[in-house]
């Protein structure tokens, strides 16, 4: 996603004021300047996330390849960490190995800034793989938070303290004082335009002055704390709340005496903090504190139905659900997104819950309640995928990335849960398959398979699915062994379908390294199968393509055109837009292997919006790729390599060279020999590079655009970005 600015990166807008912090920001951007490493240190609730996001925005012209921002509250498994930000960067490609290894390589010629936002519980985790992408990316700066240190050689420690409170003065001296005494405080500036949100019409006034500054004070200028305040103020006065909490202290043992002596500390401003979400925790009705505890099982945002299914029960009726989360939302416990319909509780407040869900026995319930939702949400897209709301699923479940993972990380490492965590990468096949998402896929079919026994009737489609990402990954011997295994499986099972499923991906095999004739074979068989079945999913569909791609290396091309069509019909009947736009590129390949460019250039613009709007890497980088060879023989060779450049990127970052096996290669290496002969090679080198520096977005839009009479406007080479 491409920031406002032009930038890639995918930093959120700000929903609410910021306040204060000149001093914090500019010592984060000098530290950004001087650093690879700065961690910004503080305990929760102080703000660490807002000033991280801020510095990065303000930083944001440093970094010609983007500044990400990677969620990492939501993450229990260290392991998980590295395909996390791949995942977040749109590296989705191949982690053959070591998946840390993976993200280093792509990492390597970047200029980017990485925000990892939360790190205190992974901090080991975090700490070596940041380290290893520094040493591997001379152009990778590193912004984290945290509650304590990465202890890494060259970091850079930014203390984020609480904000600047009124100074100690009692009651009588506050008065004295006047309404300007500590008007310029950043605490209480705060809690006024918090209160102002939460109570239209509130001012901070001589007769509430004293009150506010002895509450700001008393919440020690955190800013959750006063927040948690502010909103109190549609229930009862600043001066009634000041005493409620001073109660509160004095009941928990809050030191504020011994603070003051000793310095505050870290652990004192946890104290309290926590007094002031106890507090506000206690007075919320029973049915708020119950939801509050159960929400706590989402890593990240959710919306209304998942709520529902995952929260409610005789204890707390779905009919109560609207107006207790309403309550939530309105205590700033819980935050809304209107734009995206969709809830969030601050990674703190989520802390808290989860703790009271454990204290409550209901931890283990409320994440199997949890897998369950995210399963039946798979399960209901694998079922509609070959249908007109194929987008539309794969959109849906783009947006729940966080909870599948969740949900799958826990299934897979809970004792009895494991088969429900293997049927539900079984669900999520197709969607990683049309989303190019083949190292992560890959990953959690080696997890599943290595948790699961070896009876269990789902797991013939882990091993196939493992096998086909394998392949797709360029690893033959290891898909080689996988597939057997499945036609093993299938074969002892006596399981028609999943047998012709792994024919087909042997067939692409046989493809990827070169046989074609064992690949016609194969696919042919797999074939005949899906002809008496229906062609049941998206990949039984694509053996028309597959087998289109072999008749065209072939030098048959009625054949392939044939085949692409059939696939077309099977298409259109069922209202199928993915499967289509690989026929149609399949059709525009065979009609250039055959002479005609022009109708092969039709077809691959009709082809890559839909490519575009599955967010499919691979898809796009197939068309850039066709598209290319059509400007080659057109003699729009300017045009060829900046379309060549464009792909290249594309393909090394996803990793996946190999993708349609050597003859492929070959044919792309040739388009690239003839427009460097036609050009030279100082000019062509300058234009592949062109193409390496657009964004996706300038990709796209180049792409669809008519072929220029002169080459595209040259870009600023200080000023690369992203694809």
């Amino acid at each position: 996603m491409a920031s406002s600015q032009g930038r890639p990166g995918n930093l959120p807008a700000e929903s609410t004021s910021f306040v204060g912090r000149r001093a914090e920001l500019d010592q984060v951007l000098s530290a950004l300047e001087r650093a690879r490493l700065v961690t910004l240190l503080g305990p929760g609730g102080v703000g660490k996330t807002r000033l991280a996001l801020r510095a990065a925005d303000r930083a944001r012209p440093l970094f010609p390849d983007g500044v990400w921002l990677v969620e990492l509250s939501g993450l229990r498994a260290p392991e998980s960490l590295p395909c996390v930000i791949a995942e977040t960067l749109r590296l989705p490609g191949r982690r053959l190995g070591d998946p840390a290894e993976f993200l280093a390589e792509r990492l390597a010629p970047r200029e980017l800034l990485l925000v990892l936002d939360t790190c205190e519980h992974l901090v080991h985790a975090t700490a070596l793989l940041a380290e290893r992408l520094l040493t591997a990316a001379p152009g990778l700066r590193v912004l984290a938070t945290s509650r304590e240190s990465l202890n890494v050689v060259g970091e850079h420690i930014v203390p984020v303290p609480p904000l600047e409170v009124p100074g100690p003065r009692d009651g009588a001296a506050s008065d004295a004082a006047g309404p300007d005494a500590g008007a310029a405080c950043d605490s209480v500036t705060l809690f006024a335009e918090r209160a102002v949100a939460s109570s239209p019409g509130f001012t901070v006034a001589p007769a509430n002055h004293a009150a506010v500054c002895q509450l700001c004070r008393r919440l020690e200028g955190i800013p959750l704390a006063l927040e948690l305040a502010a909103v109190r103020l549609r229930a009862m006065p600043v001066e009634e709340i000041v005493e409620r909490l001073s109660d509160r202290f004095r009941v928990l043992g809050g030191a504020h005496g011994a603070s003051r002596a000793a310095g505050r500390t870290t652990e004192h401003r946890h104290q309290t903090l926590r007094t002031a979400i106890t507090w506000s925790h206690d007075l919320c009705m029973p049915a708020e504190r119950m939801l509050w505890a159960r929400l706590s099982v989402f890593p990240g945002d959710f919306d209304l139905a998942a709520a529902e299914a995952v929260c409610t029960d005789d204890d707390l009726p779905p009919s109560e659900l609207v107006d207790v989360l309403t309550m939530l939302v309105d205590k700033s416990v819980v935050r809304f997104d209107p734009k995206a319909d969709r809830y969030q509780m601050l990674d703190t407040l989520r802390e808290y819950g989860a703790e009271r869900l454990v204290q409550a026995g209901e931890r283990d319930l409320l994440r199997r309640r949890h897998r369950d939702r995210y399963a039946a949400l798979a399960d209901q897209a694998a079922r509609d995928r070959l249908g007109p709301r194929q987008l539309w699923w794969t959109r849906r479940l783009r947006d729940e990335a966080g909870n599948l993972r969740a949900a799958l990380e826990w299934s897979l490492a809970t004792p009895g849960e494991q088969a429900a965590g293997l049927r539900l990468a079984v669900a999520l096949l197709d969607h990683w398959f049309l989303t190019s998402r083949i190292g992560e896929a890959r990953t959690w079919y080696h997890q599943a398979l290595e948790s699961t026994p070896s009876d269990l009737p789902e797991r013939g489609r882990a091993l196939y699915a493992a096998g086909l990402f394998t392949v797709l990954q360029g690893d033959l011997p290891a898909a080689g062994k996988l597939l057997d295994d499945t036609l093993a499986f299938a074969e002892a099972s006596g399981d028609a379908d999943l047998r012709a499923h792994a024919v087909q991906e042997l067939g692409r095999l046989r493809l990827h390294s070169g046989d074609l004739q064992g690949a016609l074979d194969l696919f042919r068989e797999a074939r005949a199968h899906y002809d008496g079945t229906g062609y049941p999913d998206v990949r039984a569909i694509t053996v028309l393509t597959d087998l289109a791609s072999v008749h065209a290396l072939r030098g048959e091309p009625d054949d392939a055109l044939e085949l692409c069509a059939r696939c077309l019909e099977i298409c259109e009947a069922r209202g199928e837009s993915w499967c289509r736009a690989a026929a149609v590129w399949m059709r525009g390949a065979a009609r250039w292997l055959a002479g005609e460019p022009g109708p092969a250039l039709a077809d691959a613009r009709d082809g890559l919006p839909v490519r575009a709007a599955f967010d499919d890497p691979g898809g796009i980088a197939l068309t850039l790729d066709l598209m290319m060879a059509c400007a080659v023989a057109d003699g729009e060779h300017e045009r060829a390599a900046v379309l060549a450049g464009a792909s290249a990127r594309l393909w090394e970052t996803l990793g996946m060279h190999a993708l349609r096996g050597p003859h492929y290669s070959v044919l792309r290496e040739e388009g690239v020999a003839a427009f460097t002969r036609a050009l030279g090679r100082t000019r062509a080198d300058a234009l592949l590079s062109r193409g390496r520096s657009l964004t996706l977005p300038e990709t796209l839009a180049f792409a669809m655009a008519e072929p220029p009479t002169n080459a595209p406007p040259e870009r600023d080479p200080q000023k690369p970005a992203d694809a």
